[in-house]
């Protein structure tokens, strides 16, 4: 800092005050400006992570929904509920009328697939209410299903590339910090949801396809299993498990996230995503047995439950 000869003498008190407060005030400015870029800058690359994060997200939700669109309706190899099945004259006059007219008469009609499926043990295969021990063991194989490990295996690769949460760090230490956090949230889920209140409320934690129809008329069906659930007696009633298991699950994961994440705002952000994720898994199963049939089996990797 700069001062005047002519003013400010040798060894003057006032001068010497003066420079002394202007490199206080100098750096009182710089410390807060750079501090501030610091954090601007900290701040823009976690929103430019979370904008790709979610752009994947958009994309993978898209490129199922075209996949669904090219597969096109699912084949009969689902059968109806009985409680939707129509009388036998109905069904000696469906047997005469043209093929079109019959298919008109199933489109939306909850079903049952007709074997087990491994990669989604929650597809209804039967008609009969599950029991307590069933819904057990129904949530013991939703969490250990090969889709949970790749689902939470594809979650950990984006939470990666986010760098979400960032206390995780990078590395195979952060990814194994990552996938571990992903299974245990869906374990928690399933348990809350497909075990404690299906059990307590009297749903029924499956999904019945339902097995053809459009595109439109298979994302409408998807998107309302969210939301409304099919009870142990055939009835319907509003989602319950469904809505609040993964509220709960995500309260839960505060316990192992690190600790710039155990807030309300990102407890909400991976209830959000957890829903999202929801319908869109609602809807993949829709299509499975057509993927089953027209993928798996040729390449080897499933059987045809209609061969021996």
């Amino acid at each position: 800092m700069l001062t005047d000869p002519a003013i400010c003498g040798r060894g003057s008190y006032f001068c010497s005050r003066f420079e002394s407060t202007g490199k206080a005030a100098r750096l009182k400015l710089n410390l807060p400006m750079s501090a501030s870029m610091t954090m601007t800058n900290r701040y823009s690359g976690r929103v430019s992570r979370m904008h790709i994060a979610a752009m994947i997200q958009f994309a993978i939700g898209a490129i199922v929904m075209i996949a669904a669109s090219l597969t096109g309706p699912v084949p009969a190899i689902a059968q109806t509920s009985d409680a939707n099945s129509p009388s036998s004259s109905s069904n000696s006059q469906s047997q005469t009328s043209a093929p079109t007219e019959g298919t008109k008469e199933q489109v939306g009609r909850p079903k049952v697939i007709t074997e087990r499926s491994l990669f989604f043990p929650d597809l209804a295969h039967s008609r009969l209410p599950l029991t307590a021990g069933e819904k057990f063991h129904l949530a013991i194989a939703n969490s250990t299903s090969p889709a949970a490990f790749l689902g939470s295996g594809f979650s950990a690769g984006m939470g990666q590339a986010a760098d979400s949460p960032a206390g995780y760090g990078q590395g195979a230490h952060g990814y194994g910090k990552r996938y571990g956090a992903s299974m245990a949230n869906r374990a928690s889920s399933s348990l809350i949801g497909t075990y404690f209140l299906s059990s307590t409320l009297h749903d029924d934690p499956r999904y019945f396809v339902m097995g053809d129809g459009s595109l439109k008329q298979s994302v409408k069906y998807a998107l309302r299993r969210v939301v409304i659930v099919r009870k142990d007696d055939g009835g319907e009633a509003f989602n319950w498990p469904g809505i609040i298991a993964p509220l709960a699950a995500a309260g839960l994961a505060n316990t192992y996230m690190p600790d710039a994440q155990r807030t309300a705002g990102y407890t909400f952000r991976n209830y959000g995503l957890a829903i999202a994720a929801y319908a869109g898994v609602n809807l993949l199963k829709e299509y499975w047995p057509t993927i089953t049939r027209k993928i798996l089996v040729p390449i080897g990797i499933a059987h045809d439950s209609d061969e021996p």
